[in-house]
């Protein structure tokens, strides 16, 4: 049997419109596709430290903003996902970068292709990522499903989290505006619309 995409994308939708903290919406996610396909990492992938690497990301993403303030052009920003590779180790890492546009438009992600915010240093590790793909990467059958869907769900819930409960200093995000509109995902694929920093 396979992972069905539509199936799974209905979960993580679901479980994003709940507005859950982190570890609850991550447990659900896991939940779901355990369901479908038992198997070994499961559990291993459910001890991942998503509360903990939070903080990281907030210090990360405001460090960007302060060293690089965003423009009052600025209405909107993507939070991008990719992965590093280290040639001295020969691995992949999980990373994610910041960029910030003066269009935004809820139905497409176009307006961020061509980025008027580029801010220097943009990228950071994602360590809950990384040590996730090194658990799925030897599941030949599901690695590629796996590699797109958990990636986008981690990161949209975490940052949506964060953004929800208040965590991020405001001044820096909110320069010149009351509303600074959020996306994350695949630039050249899926993507969430996430909660607006206001």
């Amino acid at each position: 049997m396979e992972f069905s995409h539509d199936a799974s994308w209905q979960n993580f939708e679901e479980v994003f419109n709940a507005k859950l903290p982190i570890a609850e919406a991550w447990k659900l996610i896991i939940d779901f596709h355990e369901q479908q396909k038992p198997k070994d990492y499961w559990s291993e992938i459910r001890k991942l430290n998503v509360e903990g690497e939070q903080s990281d990301i907030i210090r990360w993403i405001e460090q960007i903003v302060s060293a690089s303030p965003i423009s009052k052009r600025t209405i909107a920003i993507w939070i991008g996902i990719s992965k590093l590779f280290d040639e001295e180790n020969e691995r992949e890492y999980y990373a994610i970068y910041l960029q910030g546009s003066d269009k935004y438009d809820e139905k497409t992600i176009e307006w961020a292709e061509e980025p008027t915010y580029e801010p220097e240093h943009n990228y950071g590790l994602v360590d809950v990522l990384s040590q996730m793909d090194q658990l799925l990467h030897k599941d030949v059958e599901d690695y590629t499903f796996l590699d797109w869907m958990l990636p986008l769900a981690y990161i949209a819930l975490t940052f949506d989290d964060i953004i929800r409960t208040n965590r991020l200093k405001k001044e820096l995000f909110l320069t010149g505006k009351t509303k600074l509109y959020v996306s994350a995902g695949f630039e050249e694929g899926d993507y969430m619309n996430l909660t607006a920093i206001e």
